[in-house]
């Protein structure tokens, strides 16, 4: 285990898919024709930090990936412009955020950090005009569900071309929301929307209800089209927090899903790790598995579990045949935002269905030796 991460898995988690997809967004974006990239961070902190750069902070894993990526593209002729803006309330915390971050600040090389000491919902003209012309992504990471009221936060949301990365504190909020106390339940109407407590879905368990409220409001938010939520457990195996995702693009999706893989197969491993140690800590007796072996079981059981979460995408499926044919490139955004797949498994699902005889294999038509569908392959019924 990452010994800055020791007893902090979820905060690892958290940051592997941060790092993990905002390399991949700096290289989409700044390749695909998008001269600006801005990074916002509502909470910038550093909470908890054990490294004396603040490396295993958001906003210096983020400062470190975007000046990689754009050294990198500046390889290819071109000269992307990099905007990072950093809010902290704290008035310490930001002390140490500005001494961090202050030596890379670089607008002769097209690098710019602005930083803000006040909370992130007063930040939000200045950050407008830090989003200006720009692709932007907005990371909000707070220390509980305050501070990010939807109304007053929703010109950044809406801005397009845009992404938001916001961990929902669900261990929290699923505590607190059971408050007796009216202010305290009135607190959550900022994310949650007005009466909340009547519009809970109490068919559903407790979670799903507070998350289906929550994804309601942060995806007309920001107008978004694609809404994901990726559960973050701890070692007991109950949700600390979920990392919410809002895009409009379906590349977008399907890059979040690829990222959203490897980080829960990672944090599998770290958990099941962590577990292990405790338990030979309390047992004094070494384990039976090492590394490897444990890597390998967290890959399995990642396997089993999109296994079956194919088997229900092909049901989903089964029930969209009626309306097809239509091309594959309709067929795998709405099959990925509905469930944690990524575009291969989606392949996947129709190239099983294919051979099962329920749809024709459309992309084997003319001769060709493709074994799964590309975008403009029709999915129909036999």
């Amino acid at each position: 285990m990452t010994s800055v991460y020791q007893g902090r898995e979820q905060t690892e988690a958290k940051h592997f898919i941060l790092r993990r997809y905002l390399q991949t967004l700096a290289f989409k974006t700044l390749h695909g024709g998008w001269g600006t990239l801005a990074y916002i961070d509502g909470f910038s902190g550093p909470w908890q930090s054990k490294t004396p750069d603040h490396s295993d902070s958001s906003f210096m894993i983020a400062v470190q990936v975007l000046k990689d990526a754009q050294a990198k593209v500046r390889q290819s002729g071109k000269r992307p412009r990099i905007k990072c803006f950093f809010a902290e309330e704290n008035r310490d915390s930001f002390a140490q955020l500005q001494a961090a971050v202050a030596s890379h600040h670089d607008p002769a090389n097209g690098f710019f950090i602005e930083t803000f000491n006040g909370k992130f919902e007063n930040a939000v003209g200045h950050i407008q005009k830090t989003m200006a012309n720009s692709f932007a992504l907005t990371f909000i990471d707070p220390t509980g569900w305050t501070g990010y009221e939807f109304d007053k936060v929703k010109p950044i949301f809406e801005h397009a071309p845009g992404e938001v990365l916001l961990n929902f504190m669900f261990d929290f909020v699923n505590r607190f929301t059971a408050s007796s106390d009216p202010a305290t339940l009135a607190s959550f109407d900022g994310i949650l929307g007005a009466n909340w407590k009547e519009r809970l879905d109490l068919s559903l368990p407790r979670e799903e209800a507070l998350m289906a409220l929550f994804t309601e409001q942060f995806r007309k938010a920001g107008k978004f089209e694609y809404v994901l939520s990726t559960p973050i457990e701890k070692i007991s195996d109950r949700t600390h927090f979920y990392i919410v995702y809002g895009t409009r693009s379906p590349e977008g999706l399907a890059a979040y899903r690829n990222e959203e893989y490897a980080a829960l197969k990672n944090h599998g491993m770290r958990r099941a790790a962590a577990r292990e140690e405790i338990r030979e800590n309390k047992t004094g007796q070494a384990g039976l598995f090492g590394a490897e072996e444990m890597a390998s079981m967290a890959e399995i059981s990642m396997e089993v579990q999109i296994a079956n979460i194919r088997n229900q995408a092909k049901d989903w499926l089964r029930a969209q045949l009626p309306a097809c044919p239509k091309p594959f490139s309709e067929i795998w955004p709405p099959m990925l935002d509905k469930f944690m797949l990524r575009k291969t498994d989606a392949k996947q699902v129709c190239v099983e269905l294919g051979k099962a005889g329920e749809i024709k294999e459309t992309w084997r038509l003319n001769g060709s030796k493709r074994r799964t569908p590309d975008d403009a392959d029709r999915i129909e019924r036999t």
